[in-house]
């Protein structure tokens, strides 16, 4: 185990702190969703229109293209939410079998198991598969690796960690298709906006930035894609934010007025943030770099 690989370990969101967001019910999150419960930045192919069911789809199809994994025989999902990529890998894309990571134990629950999809309860840091893996996927989990209290330099050596876990478990020249969101004009930790999130909404997590990203992947990965979409959050943000309020006695019954008051300030909040330029949406797609290459970098 490498050096960045060791500091990895202490870097992210624990179990609990992950379950503190995503383990409130999923049925209160079904409420504002889409039907296949899709937790993250949507993806709009043309103008920024409501068809958010659609927009999800689109999203799903970008990063399995983007991964080639279509035809793949084995796939992994850092992150995999309630399985909608899972199944959508499976159903839509041929793809023999595909593994999900996630620390909700409510997420792994609701994943639909059989011999082509397999969901672990299990943090990217303790993954050891059997087999390469021909494409990786991670949408919406990078955000959880480092805590926002750790340095530059801290947060970076976790980053790279998880490039070098994921360069070593694809064969070949195979492909992660990544989605973040990321700060672009923000100092952290300063302002009763930045406490709210890392104190109320995800704990024990912390957004990169893009030079964070780039400088941790490039021994190991190649940036073949690149989309920066701050304001297709905006526009999922905004349909989720209305049907959350236009299910408010339902969403209150399920998870109490507390919880509801905290996630429609969240969801505003957050919009206001992009719109702000505060954050942004990235969609990358690194290819992972000859294994020569790799070598002499110390990867493996």
């Amino acid at each position: 185990m490498s050096a960045d690989i060791a500091q990895a370990t202490t870097g992210g969101a624990s179990r609990h702190a992950i379950e503190h967001h995503y383990d409130i019910g999923r049925d209160f999150y079904r409420l504002w969703l889409d039907a296949r419960m899709v937790y993250s930045c949507a993806l709009w192919t043309d103008d920024l229109d409501e068809d958010l069911e659609g927009a999800q789809l689109a999203k799903l199809a970008w990063h399995a293209t983007a991964a080639r994994a279509d035809g793949a025989a084995r796939v992994l999902d850092i992150g995999c939410g309630w399985g909608a990529m899972l199944g959508y890998l499976v159903e839509a894309r041929g793809v023999a079998h595909v593994t999900g990571l996630t620390l909700s134990a409510d997420q792994a629950s609701a994943v639909p198991l059989s011999e082509q999809v397999e969901v672990r309860l299990e943090d990217w840091r303790d993954h050891e598969p059997s087999h390469p893996y021909d494409a990786i996927i991670s949408i919406g989990a990078f955000e959880h690796f480092a805590r926002d209290d750790l340095s530059r330099s801290e947060r970076r050596s976790v980053y790279r960690g998880f490039f070098e876990r994921c360069a070593g478990w694809l064969a070949g020249e195979g492909r992660l298709s990544l989605q973040t969101i990321a700060y672009e004009d923000f100092e952290r930790g300063t302002t009763p906006t930045s406490s709210f999130f890392t104190e109320e909404i995800f704990p024990e997590s912390g957004l990169p930035q893009l030079s964070d990203i780039i400088e941790a992947a490039e021994g190991w990965f190649r940036l073949v894609g690149f989309r920066s979409d701050p304001t297709h959050y905006e526009q999922t943000l905004r349909l989720w934010q209305r049907r959350l309020e236009s299910r408010q006695a339902e969403a209150c019954q399920l998870a109490g007025p507390e919880t509801y008051r905290r996630y429609l300030r969240y969801l505003r909040l957050s919009r206001a943030m992009f719109q702000r330029r505060t954050c942004t949406l990235y969609r990358l797609v690194l290819e992972r770099r000859p294994a020569p290459l790799l070598l002499s970098m110390g990867g493996p």
